[in-house]
C-alpha cells in the first residue's frame, strides 16, 4: 500500500486574523493567545507572513476553550470577509463567473492556507433532480477536523453570497464527522439538509450556478491579481521546499526506529542548530513537525482494515499501540477504533 506524501502545512496571517477578530468580538484578547503559542503580537501587521498550520490549530483550540462556543468553526465561517483570504479573496471577487472564481480558488488555495484540499466534482445524476456539483474539502490534519471542516464550508456559503449577490441555500451539505448533539446552528447557516458521518465534506448545489455572473467582475484587476498570486505561490513553494523534504525524510524514517532532530538534520545535510532555526522560522518545533507528519499518515493507514493498531503504531514510530491511541485522542478527541468504525460505516 502506498503512503501519502507528507504535507507542509502553513496558514497566512490574513486568515489567522479572521480567527482573532472573531474572538476579540467575544471579548477574548489576541495578545495573550498569541503569547501562549509563542507568536509576537506584531505578526498581525504582516498579513502576507505565514504561521505553521499546527499553530493555527492551537489557536483554534484555545479559542474553543476560552469562548465555550461548541460551534466556533461555523461562526468563524459565517463571519468571513474578503480580506481574510488575502490576495485570493480580491482575485475571486474580480472573476466574471462563479466557475472562474472556483478555478482560481483551487489554483491558489495554498496562499490562504494548506489545511486541506479543495475539489469540484459532478454529483451522480438523480431522477427528478437537476444536475448537481459537489464542492468538497478534505482536511490534511486529524486535529479539530469538525471545526476546520465546518469553518471552511460555512465560509464558502458566506463568501458565495457575498460575491454573487444570490441568497440561495445549497441543495445539501455533507460532513465526515459524527452529528453533534445540537445542529440548530448548522440548519440556520446552511438552510438545507445537513448530513453527518458521510464520505466527504461538501456543499452540493445545482451545476447551473457555475455560470452565475459575479457583480464585481473586473478583467484588468483579475489579470493583475493573477500575476501577483502566481509570484506569491512560487515564493511559497520555494520556501516550503525544506519542510516538504523534512516531512518526506521523517516519514521514511518513522518505521526504522526512534526519530530525532539530529538524525533528520543529518539526512538534510544541515547541522541540528540550523534545522532548529529553520523550523523556528516556520513557527514549528521538532515535536510539532513530527505530529504534523504522523497525522495524515495515521488517517491513511486507518483506512486499511488489514492493518492492526499495533502495525500502524510501528509504521509511525510509536513505541506501542497505546502511545498511538493517546496521541490520536489528543489530535482528534476520539479513539483510533471509533474513527475506523466511522470510516467503515460510510
Amino acid at each position: 500500500m502506498n503512503s501519502p506524501k507528507a504535507q507542509a502545512g502553513s496558514v497566512s496571517v490574513a486568515y489567522l486574523q479572521g480567527l482573532l477578530d472573531y474572538l476579540a468580538r467575544q471579548g477574548i484578547e489576541a495578545a495573550p493567545l498569541l503569547a501562549q503559542v509563542q507568536l509576537p503580537a506584531g505578526i498581525l501587521a504582516q498579513r502576507e507572513q505565514r504561521v505553521a498550520a499546527s499553530t493555527y490549530l492551537q489557536l483554534l483550540e484555545l479559542g474553543l476553550a476560552r469562548s465555550g462556543d461548541c460551534d466556533l468553526g461555523l461562526h468563524l465561517g459565517e463571519a468571513v470577509r474578503p480580506g481574510y483570504y488575502g490576495v485570493l479573496g480580491y482575485l475571486i471577487m474580480s472573476c466574471p463567473t462563479l466557475a472562474d472564481a472556483l478555478h482560481r480558488q483551487a489554483r491558489y488555495a495554498e496562499l490562504v492556507g494548506s489545511l486541506g484540499r479543495v475539489e469540484l466534482n459532478d454529483e451522480p445524476l438523480q431522477t427528478g433532480l437537476e444536475p448537481q456539483v459537489a464542492h468538497s474539502w478534505q482536511p490534511l490534519s486529524a486535529q479539530l477536523q469538525r471545526h476546520t471542516s465546518e469553518e471552511t464550508l460555512a465560509a464558502w456559503v458566506t463568501f458565495g453570497h457575498w460575491i454573487s449577490g444570490l441568497d440561495l441555500a445549497p441543495t445539501l451539505v455533507r460532513f465526515q464527522h459524527p452529528q453533534p448533539a445540537d445542529i440548530s446552528e448548522h440548519q440556520r447557516i446552511f438552510r438545507c439538509s445537513v448530513l453527518f458521518a458521510q464520505a466527504d465534506n461538501a456543499l452540493v448545489y445545482p451545476k447551473r450556478l457555475l455560470s452565475a455572473p459575479l457583480g464585481q467582475a473586473d478583467a484588468q484587476m483579475r489579470l493583475m491579481l493573477d500575476a501577483y498570486a502566481d509570484r506569491q505561490l512560487a515564493e511559497l513553494k520555494q520556501g516550503d521546499s525544506l519542510l516538504i523534504r523534512a516531512r518526506e525524510l521523517l516519514a521514511a524514517q518513522l518505521a526504522a526506529g526512534p526519530v530525532n532532530l539530529p538524525a533528520l538534520a543529518a539526512a538534510l545535510a544541515l547541522s541540528p542548530r540550523t534545522l532548529q532555526r529553520r523550523l523556528g522560522e516556520a513557527g514549528l518545533s521538532f515535536s510539532q513537525l513530527l505530529d504534523e507528519t504522523r497525522q495524515p499518515l495515521v488517517l491513511h493507514y486507518l483506512r486499511d482494515p488489514a492493518l492492526e493498531l499495533a502495525d500502524i503504531a510501528f509504521l509511525l514510530g510509536f513505541s506501542e499501540a497505546g502511545s498511538l491511541a493517546r496521541a490520536f485522542r489528543r489530535w482528534t478527541g476520539q479513539s483510533p477504533g471509533d474513527y475506523r468504525r466511522s470510516l467503515l460505516a460510510d
